[in-house]
């Protein structure tokens, strides 16, 4: 039989067990591209073959998991009208749809732009676009006023003489800890990698966070030393005043525009379409009363567009 001459099944009360007084099936011819109908509700051929796509089966079995699903949802509105269960369920899956529309229109953008690809590159910066690193222990002595004090800065020339040439940082954090403070701070830290401009390479920092910056004096200073090994002589930040033992160094590593364009298309994409999903939030609750979207904004705010 066609698919115009195919059976519309009215099955919904056998299929749902309701009793033997349901309505029987009815035989009829079903518009073009109708492949059944299920009460009012008309299946598309369309609909038929996305599932047949999507499941990989053939067309006789999508069209059977189609009127399954429009004979529940049948039932469903029969059983628990006026419960709002159905309507909550049917917004959720508007709101389904309205995000795939959403992030097809992301798609239909085209390629990331190269301004898209340096925007998202900055938040991956270790991963593309990383400077070199410069690995270090400090010690400080801690004064954090805008002028130091005369016995600070006496124990931090103190300091520099304590471990000048030392180039295990171990015994650099001994000599220090040895020196008379006279009441004053001395600290003594291993710190993570820092780039020139102040950004620390952290790897426990959650993917795409603002990474955490040391003071640019330091970092300038701990990438103007020459050597691993080496030392700086005494660096004032607004903590106190510095030396620091360069104890690795770690080269740069630059991934191309093309590579990165490539890599994080998916990522720019869903970017697009959260900027987008956002907007219209917006405009939803500018433009209508939040008491009528309460529900619909709720369930768009709850389904993430996904990957």
């Amino acid at each position: 039989m066609s698919p115009r001459a195919l059976a519309a099944l009215t099955l919904l009360a056998v299929a749902c067990g309701v009793g033997k007084d349901a309505p029987p099936a009815e035989q009829t011819t079903l518009p073009p591209g109708v492949v059944a109908r299920v009460a009012d509700e008309d299946i598309p051929q369309e609909l038929v073959e996305r599932i047949a796509r999507a499941q990989r089966i053939d067309a006789r079995a999508a069209r059977e998991l189609a009127i399954e699903d429009a004979l529940f949802a049948v039932h469903a509105r029969n059983v628990l009208a006026g419960t709002g269960l159905v309507e909550s369920a049917e917004r959720a899956a508007l709101a389904r749809v309205l995000l795939e529309d959403i992030r097809r229109e992301a798609e239909a953008l085209g390629r990331p732009t190269d301004a898209e690809v340096e925007e998202v590159t900055e938040l991956h910066w270790i991963d593309f676009a990383r400077p070199r690193l410069s690995r270090t222990t400090q010690a400080v002595v801690l004064d954090p006023g805008a002028t130091k004090s005369e016995k600070a800065r006496k124990l931090a020339e103190t300091l520099r003489d304590s471990v000048r040439g030392e180039t295990d940082p171990a015994a650099f954090e001994k000599k220090a800890k040895a020196l008379a403070t006279d009441g004053l701070t001395l600290k003594v830290e291993n710190l993570l990698p820092v780039a020139a401009d102040g950004r620390v390479a952290d790897p426990k920092a959650p993917p795409g966070a603002p990474p955490a910056r040391l003071e640019k004096e330091y970092a300038a200073a701990a990438d103007a030393i020459p050597t691993v090994g080496a030392q700086s002589d005494i660096i004032e930040t607004r903590h106190g005043l510095h030396v620091i033992l360069l104890v690795d160094r770690i080269p740069e590593q630059r991934v191309s525009l093309d590579e990165r364009r490539v890599v994080l298309e998916r990522e720019i994409i869903d970017r697009r379409a959260k900027k987008r999903h956002l907007e219209l939030l917006q405009s939803v609750n500018a433009s209508t009363p939040v008491l009528l979207d309460r529900a619909a904004n709720d369930l768009l705010s709850r389904v993430q567009v996904g990957r």
